[in-house]
Formats: C-alpha cells, structure tokens, sequence
C-alpha cells in the first residue's frame, strides 16, 4: 500500500519523526492513504478543516470566506510516496498512519500549486470542498463557538503570537465571544 506525506520542503529522501506545534502530537511520521488529505499539509498551518462523511469520504469546509485560496493559493509543496511498513500504526483518523521510526521516500512529487491541485482532486471525485458560502448558520454558528473555545484552550487572548494573531484577525466573531465568556467566567469566581 503506498502512504504519503506532504511538505513545503523538497528534496527529502527520509522522513524523520517530528512534533506537531499545535496538535499535541508526539514524535512521529503521520502518513495518508489518500493522496488529497496529504496535499492539506503541504503548507505549514494552524488548523486544518478537513473530515469525513458518514460513507467515508473526504471533505475539506472553509471556516472563513475564501478560506481555501488563501491558504493554499500559490503555495507549492512535495506529495512524497512511501510505501506501508508493518511497524506503521493506524491511527483513529480514518485513513491515517504515523511511525515512530524515520520513513524512506519512494518518489517526490512536485506540486506547484496547492490550490489548483486541490480543485483538480475536487474535479475528478476525490475530494469534496464545502466553500463558505455553502455553509448553514447552525455550521457557521458551530465554528464560531469552536474556535472561541480554541482561543480560550490556547490562552490566546493574553497573547501576541502568529496564531493568535491568525486567530483574531480570521475568528473575530470567536475571539469577541471568547473574550465575553473569559470575563463572565472571571466574575463568577469567588473574590
């Protein structure tokens, strides 16, 4: 079975373990099965909105208007092939593995433009994108209380950090709803 990893650096012949910023992940080398959940992480970011229907197929929302052309526009990437060990472990994310141990690259895939290879996945049936525009108020609704509870997690209200900033700039619904929650809960406390 071949696996693959996606990364804006290039010219990697192994993959070493490493730790995820954000995700609280350990040391590890996370592979897919399916190619266009790979091209997701060809860019380094602070969250990555992708899921799974009840049939089991892959789905990418956009938490923000144009979401997608944003963070994937122009941005190019290597999709690298690996090929399954047994010593991989499946993870709960459907179609996910991870090794503890450093992965040899079979073949580097040059992607110029994750954007254009995303909708090209998109085209041919493989990947759903759901556009902001699509989305329901009870869908719009949830990210909002989603990501003011990421905010509130992440402590982020009290700091000056690039994901803080993305965060306020691209959630400022969350980051307000945030904040109010943040002082009613500081008002309840015992004085």
């Amino acid at each position: 079975m071949d696996l693959y990893h996606a990364s804006p650096v290039r010219g990697l012949t192994v993959l070493e373990p490493s730790v995820t910023k954000y995700f609280g992940k350990p040391r590890q080398v996370c592979l897919t099965a399916l190619e266009p959940m790979a091209l997701f992480y060809g860019v380094k970011h602070f969250e990555y909105t992708y899921g799974y229907t009840g049939a089991g197929a892959l789905y990418y929302e956009e938490y923000f208007p144009g979401a997608l052309a944003e963070i994937y526009r122009g941005r190019s990437a290597a999709l690298y092939r690996c090929a399954w060990r047994e010593d991989m472990e499946a993870t709960a994310i459907p179609n996910e593995y991870v090794s503890a141990e450093p992965v040899a690259v079979e073949e580097e895939i040059f992607i110029p433009d994750l954007y254009e290879a995303l909708l090209e996945r998109e085209s041919r049936g493989l990947l759903r994108i759901v556009r902001w525009e699509q989305l329901g108020q009870r869908k719009r609704d949830w990210i909002r209380r989603a990501e003011a509870e990421v905010i509130r997690e992440q402590c982020l209200l009290t700091r000056d950090s690039p994901f803080a900033r993305y965060m306020r700039e691209k959630y400022p619904e969350s980051w307000a709803l945030a904040r109010q929650e943040t002082e009613k809960s500081k008002e309840r406390e015992p004085k």
